[in-house]
């Protein structure tokens, strides 16, 4: 065989080679591609039911705080029925004594009557002889009929009472009964729904088993928080410009007379839009409790925390740290029910986690009035209190404020 034909053959075996090793690394390009559509097929399912899990905790918490404001609420009502009741019993009780009273005094005025008329001899009353006698009889006689039927007016009118009194004991008894029932029912959804919000958290937790996933949840979290907080200071603006404008009218009218007195609206109006100042420990905790997490302190990754977490009791009250408008008041991915309050000058405060809110968006709030109750919204495994405080839109430490 020539060298020519040597070199054809071999030519010809490096193109039947080439065409082997192009197919098979087109074979794992097209496996690899699928590989990639699964994956990415997969992260989506799983995204679409993070995102149904996290409205299941939403809505599941929104419906705990509603049975819990309905229960406390239905607490009070039964407190009040109850004593009522006891109210209602004792008046029955009462007029009972006094109808027997009554009815005895009446027994005796008719026994005396009785008496009277046995042994006067009417004959001689309305004889022609006018004794003096005889008219003392009959004057007396009168006084006994009347006091007689006052007696029977007077047993009248308790019956009547009595009467009254127990069907207003039955109709309490009646609206006791039913709320007693209710509180039952609330109670046992109340359970129910804990339970679902258990299993909620407990697959939310298995969806982010990696770092990097609990660390982009997070992130998502906090962006939903700054974007939620500039919606609110958005829709407000016109309020708090307002105000403003009418705190430096008030301070114009002070330069002007130093004796100028503010009056109870101006002097509210002036602490609500004053801003709370440079932090020097003036003012009180939200809640009072330990410190679990502090400002700055590592959340997940390069993360930090941008406020403070307190460990509070559950049901505990949150109170404004100073006076100011709610600018925010509902339910946050990461934060539960969340309440924010501008306090002017580009400052808020922020309070999250919360079981519920007390307040509306709108509202002006006074320095330590409840505006919440301590909870574990959010998708929290304890209950504490989320606290942040910003100022023109950044967050700062916290426990500078706080004495």
């Amino acid at each position: 065989m020539s060298i020519y034909h040597k070199l054809l053959i071999i030519f010809f075996w490096g193109l039947i080679n080439t065409h082997f090793v192009y197919a098979d690394d087109n074979q794992q390009l097209q496996s690899l591609r699928r590989s990639i559509e699964e994956q990415e097929k997969r992260l989506a399912e799983q995204k679409k039911e993070r995102a149904q899990l996290v409205n299941d905790l939403k809505e599941q918490e929104t419906e705990i705080a509603k049975l819990l404001s309905s229960i406390e609420k239905n607490s009070l009502t039964l407190k009040k029925l109850n004593s009522e009741i006891n109210s209602l019993i004792k008046q029955i009780n009462e007029l009972k004594i006094k109808q027997q009273q009554q009815r005895n005094e009446l027994a005796k005025q008719l026994e005396s009557a009785f008496k009277l008329g046995k042994n006067t001899n009417f004959k001689l009353i309305f004889a022609s002889e006018q004794s003096e006698r005889n008219e003392r009889l009959i004057t007396y006689f009168r006084y006994i009929n009347e006091a007689r039927q006052q007696q029977i007016n007077m047993l009248r009118e308790t019956q009547i009472q009595l009467s009254d009194k127990k069907t207003a004991l039955k109709k309490t008894q009646s609206t006791q009964k039913a709320l007693n029932t209710k509180q039952k029912q609330e109670q046992l959804a109340l359970e129910k729904n804990h339970q679902s919000r258990k299993k909620t958290i407990s697959l939310l937790e298995a969806s982010m088993q990696k770092n990097q996933q609990k660390l982009d949840e997070l992130k998502d979290n906090e962006a939903k928080l700054q974007a939620r907080i500039a919606q609110a200071e958005r829709e407000s603006r016109k309020i708090a410009e307002e105000e403003a404008r009418q705190a430096r009218n008030i301070e114009e009218k002070q330069q002007k007379n130093t004796n100028y007195t503010l009056n109870a609206n101006e002097r509210a109006l002036m602490a609500r839009v004053s801003g709370i100042g440079k932090p020097q420990h003036q003012f009180n905790w939200p809640v009072n409790g330990n410190t679990v997490h502090r400002f700055g302190e590592t959340l997940q990754g390069e993360l930090r925390w941008k406020g403070m977490v307190i460990n509070a009791r559950d049901g505990t009250q949150v109170k404004a740290i100073a006076d100011g408008r709610v600018i925010l008041a509902s339910w946050l991915q990461g934060y539960g029910f969340v309440v924010a309050l501008e306090h002017g000058k580009g400052d808020m405060s922020l309070y999250g986690y919360n079981q519920r809110v007390l307040v509306e968006v709108g509202e002006k709030v006074r320095a330590q009035q409840p505006i919440a109750i301590v909870g574990s919204s959010g998708g929290q495994n304890t209950s504490g209190l989320y606290f942040e405080i910003r100022r023109d839109g950044k967050a700062l430490d916290p426990s500078g404020w706080l004495k």
